[in-house]
């Protein structure tokens, strides 16, 4: 009988895989050289040992490694076959490699079983490029899986259809809907249907290089639901360039979407009304003006502007006034129709446009009844706000061809309105582009006065009652126009606020004023006080106080001689922060004013927490004092409230023998007016003191 060793292994010795032989209890008897050098065993150490002893293994899959589940020892011991099984074998030094094993009972001529043969191949860069494979493939899945992608595989040939789970959710369908070739197309809103087959037909075209990306609609097919998906695609081509497979990817893009049509919206509308701003007025009406065009209708712009707001800021508050703007939108809104467009330009300023009007007598009836609208009480908590708009109207083409000719031109007739009295409205007239030019005309006239140092200073004496006496003057600013006419404040003043030159206009006011009053008392006339105005923008400016001491300082009067003159709303603006400055000013010996009282908000809390000396009654009281019963009321509780906080009352714009006997029957301490004197020049002023305090004596 043959033996293993009297075996011939030529065949073995130059196998490209490892060869092992043994016998029936699993002992090596040979290895051929290719085993010698995978597993780096010589013949001394490895004949006459298992090789489960010998090599230190263990199956990738798991598999307990004892003698009796060893493979090699079950085909040598009881002639079974394993095929194809996997080994990760540990050389002496630590080193692991991969191996694919087949163990088979080995038979001698005579049938019998007299060993086994162990065949090795190594596999360990395939096998490590099937782990390398495997963790890529896992990556690229959590990597789709946390960006939310669908994937898609199509084959037009064979019409073969291969979506992805999140694609189904993309077209609304579970993950174990069937798909076929029409799923997509039906899946995709109507309205992006065609646009997106055309796309893809084009990118399919022989030569037309195979990539596309579009958005698009889907109507989800089980769920009804609306969803934006993005989709990059790529066809593949055969020798022939005919398309033979469609791939690509999908993310939903709804929310991302939504968000950018919510930032699209915010940026196109107020935030405060919701009203178109102007970005989003000018993009929608160019439509409507050419469509306006083309059917050769006619249409309106009316500009909107609140009488009185500021006063409500001033006194209430902003949030105060934020409501009142959203009432005013919301009551513009109701005045208007559908296809009507209201917008808030800022502030209190709005536009209406009214695509489709007849003549002029449409825009008319719509901005009366946003005069009635608007003006009827606004309830905001306890309190009752009112404001009124005064309104500019242009027509289209008539006027101007363009949204921004037609707002200029409703502004200007916005202002004439506001010249004629506000809460009216005026339809645009050449007139008013005069008016225009001459409001540019006389702001740079303002400039070149401030430069050049010519304005003018008229000074109004203030009378004792009960003496007769000088008891001060009252500066008033005056400009010169082209033709030496002096100009009154309520016809540059506005200007010179809209143009930021009052803060100058009122430093040249407190220098000048304390100027004169210090030359006058060098020169011996003796003035007792000098007034001057400041307005609210003036008397905002951190540094107020400080500049009107450094003023005095600079002048070198007595600063108990200048009289500070505010409105009711110029310290009600922030009471807080002009009680300091006005304590500022009274610890220098400064007297405080507070002018127009009667026209304003104030009430008795706040007035009494104000460092305040005196109290003057607006002109618009003391015109009616004979006659008007109404005008005597207030004027009788101002002065009492004088007696009561223990402050002067100045009675101003007495023009009347009989208004001066109320004021003094009435206890009122001081008054002005042309019934003494106009206001007059520096020199006319001595002039007229000297004659005065020469008669009173």
């Amino acid at each position: 009988m043959q033996t293993l060793l009297d075996m011939d292994f030529s065949i073995a010795e130059h196998a490209a895989d490892s060869i092992f032989i043994t016998d029936t209890e699993a002992h090596v008897v040979y290895q051929n050289p290719e085993a010698r050098r995978m597993f780096r065993l010589s013949d001394q150490e490895l004949y006459g040992q298992r090789v489960i002893d010998k090599i230190a293994h263990q199956y990738p899959e798991g598999n307990p490694d004892t003698l009796e589940q060893c493979k090699v020892y079950r085909a040598a011991t009881y002639g079974e076959t394993a095929r194809d099984f996997i080994w990760r074998v540990y050389r002496a030094d630590g080193s692991p490699f991969y191996v694919s094993c087949t163990a088979s009972p080995h038979y001698n001529k005579e049938g019998i079983r007299v060993g086994a043969v162990f065949f090795a191949t190594d596999i360990t860069a395939r096998r490590n490029a099937e782990e390398a494979l495997v963790k890529s493939t896992e990556k690229l899945q959590l990597a789709i899986e946390a960006a939310e992608l669908g994937m898609f595989d199509y084959f037009p040939q064979t019409t073969e259809v291969v979506w992805s789970e999140k694609m189904r959710e993309h077209f609304g369908l579970p993950s174990d809907s069937i798909i076929n070739s029409n799923t997509f197309y039906l899946g995709l809103h109507a309205d992006d249907r065609e646009r997106i087959r055309s796309i893809i037909e084009e990118a399919s075209r022989p030569g037309a290089g195979g990539r596309y990306q579009v958005e698009f609609r889907t109507i989800g097919l089980t769920d009804g639901q609306q969803r934006w998906i993005f989709l990059r695609g790529q066809v593949h081509f055969d020798a022939d360039g005919n398309a033979i497979r469609r791939v690509g990817v999908t993310v939903d893009i709804t929310e991302k979407y939504e968000a950018e049509k919510r930032l699209q919206v915010a940026a196109q509308h107020d935030s405060l009304t919701g009203l178109p701003n102007r970005a989003l007025l000018f993009e929608y009406c160019e439509h409507l003006l050419a469509q306006a065009e083309r059917i050769g209708a006619n249409s309106a712009v009316l500009f909107v502007d609140l009488d009185r707001f500021k006063p409500i800021n001033d006194l209430y508050g902003h949030e105060v006034g934020d409501k009142v703007l959203q009432e005013v939108a919301r009551r513009l809104l109701h005045c208007t129709r559908k296809e009507d467009v209201v917008s808030r330009l800022g502030g209190d300023e709005f536009i209406v446009v009214l695509p489709r009007v007849h003549g002029s007598q449409d825009p008319e009836t719509v901005a009366q009844h946003i005069l009635e609208t608007v003006a009827r009480p606004i309830p905001i908590d306890s309190l009752q706000v009112a404001v009124s708009p005064s309104i500019g109207i242009s027509l289209f083409r008539k006027h101007a061809e363009d949204l921004a000719g037609l707002i200029r031109c409703a502004d200007l007739a916005m202002y004439a309105a506001k010249r004629a009295g506000r809460n009216t409205f005026r339809i645009y007239m050449p007139e008013h582009q005069q008016f225009a030019i001459d409001k540019v005309q006389l702001e740079q006239q303002l400039k070149d006065a401030l430069d050049a140092n010519k304005l003018t200073l008229l000074y109004q004496p203030v009378i004792d009652i009960a003496t007769g006496q000088v008891v001060g003057a009252e500066a008033l600013i005056r400009l010169a126009d082209a033709n030496g006419t002096l100009l009154s404040p309520d016809q540059f003043i506005p200007i010179a606020e809209s143009a930021g030159l009052i803060d100058r206009l009122g430093l040249w006011v407190a220098r000048e004023a304390c100027r004169q009053q210090q030359h006058w008392q060098d020169t011996g006339l003796s003035i007792p006080s000098m007034a001057i105005n400041v307005s609210a923008s003036q008397f905002r400016h951190p540094e107020f106080a400080s500049r009107i001491t450094q003023t005095i300082d600079e002048s070198g009067m007595d600063p108990t001689c200048l009289e500070i003159e505010l409105t009711e709303s110029t310290v009600m603006d922030n009471i807080t922060e002009a009680i300091a400055k006005l304590t500022h000013l009274k610890s220098r010996g400064v007297r405080i004013v507070l002018d127009d009282v009667g026209t304003g908000y104030s009430n008795l809390s706040h007035l009494s927490n104000l460092p305040l000396d005196k109290l003057k009654i607006d002109r618009s009281f003391t015109d009616q004092l004979e006659s008007n019963e109404s005008s005597q009321s207030i004027a009788d509780t101002i002065i009492g409230l004088g007696r009561a906080l223990n402050l002067e009352v100045v009675g101003e714009g007495i023009e009347s023998e009989g208004a001066m006997r109320y004021l003094r029957h009435h206890g009122c301490d001081q008054a002005q007016g042309y019934l003494f004197s106009k206001p007059l020049s520096a020199h006319d002023f001595e002039s007229w003191y000297r004659a005065h305090d020469g008669h009173c004596h």
